[in-house]
């Protein structure tokens, strides 16, 4: 069974508003004997709550829960808004690359997770490498060694790195290196100083600005209730125009035998008016069925274009920083 049928009334449930929030589950997850779906929204609630207390740590940790129990794109988004939060711009944007690339994630969505994406790509700091000899020396970045050539800029986590250079087999300069949240530099290994002089490239672009204190963070995604394309609800609208009209024409072809039956009535034979009257009921029958069909199909329409069809309204409720939008389109 696909996923969203059986998890959007029980994972995805609408947490927008804080007050609901309030009152969630804090205590630890307790899954045993729970399936998959239950378990995954209990750390679903868990996460969320986290969240809105700023424990970013804690709701990483639910969301990873919840995405390994049942994988979903707006879990998906939610722990990657948490990573970000972290400090892990790196890892949030594999995930919003993953959301951006899942065929079921909706338009909406998929257009935030972008944004969140390009945010997380501000935050990473940007590292260029100047060797005094490329080809005899290596960088070892926080205990991993980088392959290929270090000709252009490396997109890193802002934080403290490990930097160490390594010629040959020897480690000839084993450094720590802290970089600011969108920070540029370019690392000039001198081949006789045996350090790295950094060096603050100049930005190409206007700096992103930081939040003030009061503005709020953006709010982790809650799965909201599709409506349908507007085809349906006219395609609905047809099919009752089509079924009143087969009514009304059933109505009419019965009252005409009615009024058949009864001019003909001084001449039929008792067995003939007895068969009249026997089509006559059938008729009638159908017509009410048909009358019946009709005033459901118009009853179902009128539901499903109150209730159920999006005409070009709004389906989805977004809190960002200095804003509260609801926007979004099936």
């Amino acid at each position: 069974m696909p996923f969203c049928s059986r998890l959007l009334s029980a994972l995805c449930l609408p947490l927008l508003l804080a007050s609901s929030v309030a009152f969630a589950q804090t205590a630890p997850v307790d899954c045993t004997g729970q399936d998959a779906t239950v378990c995954g929204r209990l750390h679903f609630q868990a996460g969320t709550v986290a969240f809105e207390k700023a424990d970013y740590h804690g709701a990483a940790a639910e969301f990873q829960a919840a995405l390994e129990q049942r994988p979903h794109p707006v879990i998906r988004f939610n722990l990657a808004l948490s990573l970000a939060k972290l400090g892990q711009p790196s890892a949030a944007i594999e995930h919003l690359h993953q959301v951006i690339a899942d065929p079921t994630t909706d338009k909406e969505l998929r257009v935030r997770a972008a944004r969140e994406q390009k945010s997380a790509e501000q935050a990473q700091a940007r590292v260029t490498f100047r060797l005094s000899d490329p080809n005899r020396e290596q960088i070892e970045l926080d205990g991993k060694l980088l392959t290929g050539p270090l000709t252009g800029e490396l997109a890193i986590d802002p934080g403290m790195h490990q930097v160490k250079v390594i010629s040959g087999s020897s480690v000839v300069l084993d450094q720590e290196l802290e970089l600011a949240p969108g920070e540029r530099v370019e690392l000039r290994v001198g081949e006789r100083s045996r350090r790295i002089d950094v060096v603050v490239v100049p930005p190409d672009q206007p700096a992103v600005a930081k939040p003030s204190p009061a503005t709020k963070p953006p709010a982790p995604v809650t799965q909201t209730t599709r409506k349908l394309s507007p085809l349906w609800f006219y395609s609905a609208a047809g099919a009752t125009l089509v079924l009143t009209g087969v009514t009304v024409w059933s109505g009419l072809d019965t009252q005409s035998a009615f009024s058949d039956y009864e001019r003909d009535l001084p001449r039929l034979t008792q067995a003939q008016a007895d068969a009249r009257v026997s089509d006559g009921h059938s008729l009638e029958l159908r017509t009410n069925l048909l009358l019946g069909g009709a005033l459901l199909a118009g009853a179902g329409t009128a539901v499903l274009g109150i209730w159920f069809t999006d005409f070009g309204a709004s389906a989805r409720v977004g809190v960002a920083p200095g804003r509260v939008a609801l926007s979004g389109r099936f």
